[in-house]
């Protein structure tokens, strides 16, 4: 049988394991982007998310000039996903010049010499910065809109535990890996979700300013035992080289400068495991690999990253079904941009 044929046949089992409508939509319209790079798959998604439709409505009764404090990345995303909604101009201390006929200023500018415009916050690196400008210019009130804080309340608040078909699959005692702990803040959630449960958290995190948010946040979070293991996720034990910052995300990549000490699930866990999240920068697939004992043995409720490869949305669902045939996958999307995408299984 060939490559193709293979591929076809796991696709096609893939989609047939999806458990609603909503799934089925976004796993076609995401397989379609990573195959042919059109954005408007892409942008299918995102509109269909209750985030954009959020902004939108807000946009849409907006009847001031309208300006994003921003002209970088985020920036140009807000741009361009809600053109239609007739932005004036870019506000950024670091950018000159102009975003597809949007002029750029600064801040300074813009508090000379607008009067009553609204501010779009869209930055995720320079979201305190712009809040302090905007504050010390006395702008604010209605005339800000804080998109980056809707986004950052849709990723601690939503993302990972907002699947209602989550809830009933709580066991008596929730055994919760959190693979790639970052900030902590997923593991808070987890907490939230599983409520009066007995609750264990593995928790794993290599850089170590991260990890000392993790520290902080766990020791806070009343009746749970946890374990915080500084290493990242693989399917074995092993040192490898992690790029923490390019073009193409972060990922593990041969010279990627900083050496990251990693390891297995299945080598650290020994008992029964219940709910596995990982957000591990493109470590999804050998760290699944490196899991295999305990999906196979437990069936643990799986939440996993599908957007840092193009071929994450057919080689993961592809691989877990392999280890168990019996999941039903849900997708869900929690991002303004490609980023974000998360595949349940229960």
């Amino acid at each position: 049988m060939t490559g193709g044929r293979v591929l076809i046949q796991n696709i096609q089992n893939i989609y047939n394991h999806l458990g609603d409508e909503e799934s089925r939509r976004m796993y076609a319209d995401r397989l379609l982007f990573s195959l042919t790079g059109d954005r408007r798959y892409m942008t299918d998604i995102i509109k269909n998310t209750a985030l954009y439709q959020k902004v939108y409505e807000i946009l849409g009764n907006d009847k001031r000039r309208k300006y994003i404090a921003s002209a970088g990345q985020w920036g140009k995303i807000i741009a361009d996903l809600f053109e239609e909604s007739g932005f004036s101009g870019m506000i950024d201390n670091h950018v000159t010049g102009s975003y597809k006929g949007l002029p750029v200023m600064s801040m300074t500018e813009f508090a000379e010499n607008i009067s009553d415009g609204t501010v779009y916050i869209a930055s995720t690196s320079f979201h305190a910065e712009f809040s302090q400008m905007l504050e010390k210019a006395g702008i604010g009130g209605d005339r800000v809109i804080d998109v980056t804080g809707m986004m950052l309340d849709v990723y601690h608040h939503q993302q990972y535990f907002d699947l209602p078909f989550l809830m009933g699959h709580r066991e008596e005692h929730e055994v919760f890996v959190d693979g790639g702990c970052y900030d902590g803040e997923n593991s808070r959630m987890f907490a939230e979700w599983a409520g009066s449960v007995q609750k264990t958290i593995f928790a794993f995190e290599p850089d170590e300013n991260n990890f000392r948010k993790c520290k902080s946040v766990l020791e806070r979070i009343d009746n749970v035992s946890y374990q915080l293991i500084p290493k990242g996720l693989w399917n074995s034990e092993a040192v490898l080289d992690f790029c923490a910052s390019s073009n193409e995300g972060s990922r593990f990549v041969a010279g990627g400068g900083t050496c990251i000490p990693v390891t297995s699930l299945d080598a650290v866990i020994d008992g029964k495991v219940t709910f596995i999240k990982m957000d591990i920068e493109g470590a999804e697939y050998e760290a699944l690999k490196g899991a295999e004992r305990l999906i196979r043995e437990y069936k643990p409720k799986l939440a996993v990253s599908v957007y840092h490869k193009p071929e994450d949305i057919w080689e993961l669902p592809g691989l877990i079904l392999s280890f168990c045939p019996e999941y039903t996958f849900y997708l869900r999307h929690y991002s303004l941009s490609s980023e974000e995408t998360v595949l349940y299984a229960v």
